[in-house]
């Protein structure tokens, strides 16, 4: 089987660029050791370019170097790349990509497989049929210059329509010039299904995303809304448990594996599928005590192996609740305190002493800015005693404080340090500025050291509009009596109170969804396939509390299913709704699968966003460079027929887009 794994050369990783050629050999040496056989590199347009700053290389001189490595070696080089045939594609345009792509391959000497995607999430402009039609013409071409070559393609973001056409056409045609299929992120449907629906003849290698924390394949499941803001989408994550599950839920329907990584932030993760691709049976204490005594040394490899799994649990529940971080920094600051030279040089103890630092600190943040925002709330409760004005100048005055001090300043002050030894030791770009990092997102995690992590910024704007007697989410649906700012004040601290007999679901956050329904855990799913699963927005700046950029998605067909019991069938009810999220997506919501709550609306194109003006829901159209408009729940009545059994089952329908996501929802009794 295919044991391997790609690390393209190009800016997009957070480290890859920078590496010579005699980095990348060491690290397929070391991953050779565990069984690695196959290293894949990413296509290119131009072989005479340099896609980073830092790069050492031409990308055409890495790929000739990599050729080289794996030929003398033994191991199998693949080629990524996208497949073309898209709608309105034109013919000239056809005949130039295979020429572009072919005459790519002739500046490669040895080169094994070539494997084309269909698409990642975003494919909606791809059409099966004519991306066979291409990829045959093109493995026609490229034989020529590599007899031997195994192309490969995949069925990423197709639809149900699309995959129904692409394996009808596998069993029924069965081409030669075909290789084999790459089950990847985005495939709409599950390892085993794809198994089945895939003629025998064609192997199955799988293409799992193991580095994105959030945005990605197998995100963290249930991660804490501060770690997802800060260390964000590609940190050091070891992630053995997770991955070990992973690797062998779906093993016996793959004949291998090559990974998709952009860094070394998942390097132990690296290990494990390569461990478990030689042996699934093998024991995961066995292959974490392994690495660990193999790159940290015999005498401390027991302690190492413990310090990484307990990085693994730092990420479970609740980050202020999780006494284990603190554990988990004592451990590996015992450790550094007695390490030697060439220990404190070692870029994989830097990472482990980067993140336990990290994450030790986030978590002193997190308490402080928490114990902040409720400060701030008891100051707004005093509004009708104090009034308005001054409610407000005391609550700006508290947020004001700081999530940093005394014991944070250090940590903070040595988590830079050790981002400028991981630069010059491996090459790992942790910031933009200093080390040019492409962008905040590809593990730059030192750029949000400073993150607010509660909900300072959205409060802040609230009262500047309370104030200014703006529109905001915090607006009365209805005139009020009495001073409307008082009322809206009560609404900013009480957000989340769904009044008498009423419930509340903060869906982006695991331990405040209790009316979610999931047909799995995602320990049995872990992509979200079939049941629904966290997601977290990037944070762009915007005045927005935090239960908006996290929020519950659920992926393709999959339904989206709130459900209430014991409701008081006497009462009336209404939903509120906060939708907010990166898909754009157009969503149903129907009540008992009977009775339609709000048709098909939402983010029906890019730039466009649902929001209320008073009753009925409009259209504001997003201009690109103007003010983007203000997030609004929206809320609609529930039919009292539906309710009338004291049950009540909410199902989002995606209609477009990749999925639902749905940030808050609020169930109301009306009085």
């Amino acid at each position: 089987p295919h044991r391997g794994h790609q690390m393209g050369y190009r800016a997009l990783s957070h480290c890859y660029d920078a590496w010579s050629a005699e980095t990348y050999e060491q690290y397929m040496r070391e991953l050779a050791i565990f069984g690695a056989n196959a290293f894949e590199t990413t296509s290119f347009r131009s072989p005479d370019s340099k896609d980073s700053p830092h790069a050492k290389l031409t990308r055409g001189e890495m790929a000739a170097a990599w050729s080289r490595i794996c030929a003398n070696y033994g191991f199998e080089f693949w080629l990524f790349g996208n497949a073309s045939g898209g709608q309105g594609e034109s013919e000239e345009n056809w005949d130039q990509s295979i020429v572009r792509r072919v005459d790519l391959l002739r500046a490669i000497p040895h080169l094994d497989h070539v494997y084309l995607t269909g698409g990642d999430g975003q494919s909606e402009e791809m059409r099966p049929d004519r991306m066979i039609e291409w990829t045959g013409c093109f493995a026609e071409e490229a034989r020529k210059t590599h007899p031997n070559l195994g192309v490969w393609v995949s069925n990423q973001g197709f639809t149900p329509e699309q995959n129904n056409w692409f394996f009808d056409y596998l069993q029924r045609k069965q081409p030669d010039w075909l290789t084999g299929v790459v089950y990847g992120a985005w495939t709409r449907i599950l390892a085993d299904e794809q198994r089945d629906r895939t003629p025998k003849r064609y192997p199955i290698r799988r293409y799992s995303d193991i580095g994105h924390c959030v945005r990605g394949q197998y995100p963290v499941a249930g991660w804490d809304r501060a770690f997802a803001r800060t260390l964000g989408r590609e940190p050091f994550a070891p992630r053995p448990k997770w991955h070990a599950r992973i690797h062998n839920l779906y093993d016996e329907y793959a004949d291998g594996f090559v990974t998709y990584s952009d860094g070394v932030g998942d390097d132990l993760n690296k290990f494990v599928w390569t461990a478990l691709g030689w042996d699934p049976d093998r024991d995961l204490d066995d292959i974490v005590l392994d690495y660990s005594r193999f790159f940290f040394g015999w005498d401390i490899g027991e302690e190492v192996q413990k310090g990484l799994f307990m990085l693994e649990e730092n990420f479970v529940g609740s980050l202020a609740e999780n006494e284990t971080v603190e554990k988990t920094y004592a451990l590996w600051r015992n450790l550094e305190e007695e390490a030697d030279e060439a220990l404190l040089t070692n870029w994989r103890f830097q990472e482990c002493l980067l993140r336990a630092y990290y994450d030790h600190y986030t978590r002193l943040r997190l308490l402080k800015a928490n114990d902040i925002e409720e400060r701030a709330y008891a100051a707004l409760r005093r509004g009708p005693d104090i009034g308005v004005e001054k409610a407000i100048e005391a609550a700006r005055e508290i947020l004001a404080e700081s999530d940093q001090d005394e014991r944070t300043d250090p940590l903070k002050a040595r988590i830079r340090e050790l981002g400028a030894d991981l630069f010059e030791s491996i090459g790992a770009q942790l910031d933009v500025e200093n080390t040019q990092a492409r962008n905040s997102e590809r593990g730059a995690v030192l750029e949000f050291l400073d993150t607010p992590l509660n909900n300072r910024r959205w409060i802040e704007h609230e009262l500047d509009a309370i104030l200014a007697g703006e529109f905001t989410a915090t607006m009365a649906e209805a005139p009020t009596d009495g001073d409307v700012r008082l009322a809206r004040l009560a609404r900013v601290v009480d957000w989340e109170d769904p009044g008498p007999n009423g419930f509340y679901d903060d869906l982006g956050c695991a331990w405040k969804q209790p009316h979610l329904v999931k047909p799995k855990p995602l320990w049995d799913d872990p992509a979200g396939v079939t049941t629904p699963r966290e997601g977290h927005t990037f944070d762009s700046g915007e005045p927005y509390r935090l239960s908006w950029l996290d929020v519950e998605e659920a992926l393709n067909q999959t339904p989206l299913v709130l459900r209430y019991e014991d409701l008081d069938p006497k009462l009336n009810y209404r939903v509120r709704v906060t939708y907010l999220g990166r898909y754009n997506a157009t969503v149903r919501l129907v009540a008992d699968d009977e009775y339609e709550i709000h048709g098909p609306y939402g983010h029906t194109l890019k730039g466009v966003r649902f929001t209320p003006e008073r009753d009925s829901p409009a259209v504001v159209e997003v201009e690109e460079d103007g003010p983007t408009p203000e997030v609004t729940p929206l809320e609609f009545v529930i039919p009292k027929e539906a309710t009338a059994d004291g049950s009540l089952e909410l199902t989002w329908q995606r209609m477009t887009g990749r999925g639902v996501q749905v940030a808050e929802v609020w169930l109301v009794a009306e009085p």
